[in-house]
């Protein structure tokens, strides 16, 4: 048709121009043209008639053409997780659990304003301008009402709209207290606010509420994670009042949430791998700066961690590695994968001692997760084998338990336990020896001494009793067969001894920590039972002792020994 002509509405974009939409009226495309360029992330519109005169004759001309400077639009959209705390009450919300969820909900928002949960639940502004920023809030609230609906067999609706009950209560709150005096932290010490606010409030939480109201119209003031730190260690060391350091401490527990926060602190590391050791350096107060570490902050928290005065911020750290183990990033930068099973190694002898597993439940995880990975085995199948692997690499059996323990936990998913208990059974019968519990001791002493230490910290655990029962009576047995072949009671029972010192041997013997609890332990106390029935027990005892005063000073000495190890005596 002669004289016909269309109009199209272009986009620039990724450095060239595409058809957004074609139209038929030049007022319709001009409208159009301005609507786009409306929007923050449009960089340029163009209008292009295009005139046909004919089957084949056409013509394009540009009549509209606006360029536009455009910034990058922040991603500040909600991070998914995979579990939250259930909060009956409102006062639930502030808790530690709770905040740490909102960290990761909202981690891309507080990161950009560097705030912390803590800070943002107590300030009537910032918590008014997160509420009120798009539909992030919404969209928080309906991913925690799938997780607590998903737990708890509730409604997701019914979930909903308890959380925005609770977070329109929260808001009301806040700005309540928003004009209200309170101690002003800039002209005290965190201490002394806390008297006043005795003083002042006579209910514990509202008391709480107000402190970190206090706390937070300061903090704000401070600027960026580094900022707050820097104000918030030097107090750690020095008020007095366990609530503010716990205050500090939940606070510092918040900025260490932060991802960035961490690296800034301790500096650049090698890899992953260093960084994890690096920041159990940090927990253990032992952490060496490197190239662009915050060195004060560093000589600050070193000894507040060795001192275990900030045992919340510890947690943070210690769930953060946690999740670095469990991530995707490899342990190395090696081009060859197997050097990050040979750093694994290096990192499992860091972690699990003799003694105890260096942050618990949350590393006994972490490698477990990890050493699936490295050795490609997934699912629950994958997590067995991966509990097995560990297990052939740890050199004692003690090391074995200590790990499977602090791996155990009686709130666990009924499957994870199962695979717990079905291991530590396992190891129960396959370490049927002390020299293969204990295979580095040199002594006997040491051997037995491990057993009975490695009995205590099952009995001591979160282990359901018909099987904590069974592996502390087949450790009890192997350390029976042991002094019963070995005759070590007989050897300590030195008959080529003088009766007294045969009898504080073997009372030394039941106080030793080698026995471990049931027949091995009754065993030494019989015997030692069998001396004090002897109807001329005290004059064997003294025999050897000439003077009366002495005799009394040593039935005296050994009868308060006897009270010590747990004998019946008087």
């Amino acid at each position: 048709m002669f004289g016909r002509a269309t109009f199209e509405v272009q986009l620039f974009k990724n450095g060239r121009w595409a058809i957004n939409e074609v139209v038929k009226s030049e007022t319709v495309a001009r409208k159009k043209a301005a609507d786009l360029l409306a929007l923050k992330t449009t960089a340029g519109v163009r209008v292009v008639k295009e005139s046909h005169f004919g089957k084949d004759n056409h013509r394009e001309s540009e009549i509209f053409k606006e360029m536009k400077e455009v910034k990058e639009e922040e991603d500040l959209s909600v991070t998914p997780v995979d579990e939250a705390p259930l909060c009956d009450k409102v006062t639930d919300f502030y808790k530690t659990a709770s905040r740490t969820t909102m960290a990761r909900l909202f981690t891309k928002y507080l990161e950009k304003f560097e705030m912390t949960p803590l800070e943002m639940l107590h300030s009537h502004s910032n918590l008014k301008r997160m509420v009120n920023y798009e539909t992030m809030v919404p969209q928080a609230v309906d991913k925690i009402a799938t997780l607590h609906a998903r737990a708890t067999g509730d409604g997701t609706r019914e979930r909903r709209d308890a959380i925005f009950d609770a977070v329109e209560i929260i808001s009301q709150k806040a700005r309540d207290v928003d004009k209200a005096k309170l101690p002003a932290l800039a002209e005290s010490s965190l201490d002394e606010v806390l008297q006043r606010l005795d003083a002042k409030f006579s209910d514990e939480e509202e008391r709480s509420y107000m402190a970190n109201v206090a706390l937070t119209r300061e903090s704000l003031n401070w600027r960026g994670w580094l900022g707050k730190m820097s104000e918030l260690l030097p107090m750690a060391q020095s008020q007095k009042d366990q609530r503010a350091r716990d205050m500090i401490d939940e606070m510092l527990a918040d900025i260490f949430l932060a991802k960035t926060v961490i690296k800034d602190v301790i500096g650049i590391s090698k890899h992953l791998g260093d960084a994890v050791l690096r920041m159990i350096d940090l927990v253990e107060g032992q952490c060496a700066p490197t190239k662009f570490a915050a060195d004060d902050l560093l000589k600050l928290l070193n000894p507040l961690f060795k001192e275990d005065l900030l045992p919340r911020s510890k947690n943070v750290l210690f769930d953060r590695i946690e999740r670095d183990l469990t991530g995707p990033v490899r342990l190395t930068n090696s081009e060859d994968k197997a050097d990050d099973k040979v750093f694994f190694d290096t990192l499992m002898d860091r972690v699990v001692t003799d003694e105890h597993i260096i942050g618990g439940r949350a590393l006994a995880a972490g490698l477990t997760e990890r050493w699936a990975r490295l050795d490609n085995i997934g699912g629950a199948a994958g997590r067995n084998k991966a509990m097995q692997g560990l297990c052939d690499k740890l050199d004692t059996g003690k090391r074995v338990f200590v790990y499977l323990l602090a791996l155990y936990s009686p709130k666990a998913e009924a499957s994870m336990q199962a695979a717990i208990e079905e291991q530590l059974k396992r190891q129960g019968v396959e370490l049927n020896t002390i020299q293969k519990i204990a295979p580095q001791a040199k002594t006997e002493r040491a051997r037995l001494t491990q057993v009975a230490s490695t009995q205590r910290l099952v009995l001591d655990s979160e282990l359901r009793d018909p099987i904590k029962k069974a592996i502390a009576k087949r450790f009890d047995d192997i350390v029976v067969d042991y002094i019963i072949g070995q005759k070590v009671i007989e050897r300590i029972d030195n008959k080529e001894l003088s009766f007294r010192e045969r009898a504080g041997r073997l009372v030394a013997f039941c106080s030793s920590g080698m026995l471990t609890e049931g027949r091995a332990t009754d065993i030494a106390r019989e015997t030692v039972t069998g001396y004090l029935k002897r109807k001329d027990f005290l004059s064997e005892f003294t025999g050897d002792i000439p003077e009366p005063k002495d005799k009394e000073t040593a039935i005296r000495d050994f009868y308060k020994l006897l009270a010590q190890t747990g004998f019946q005596v008087g």
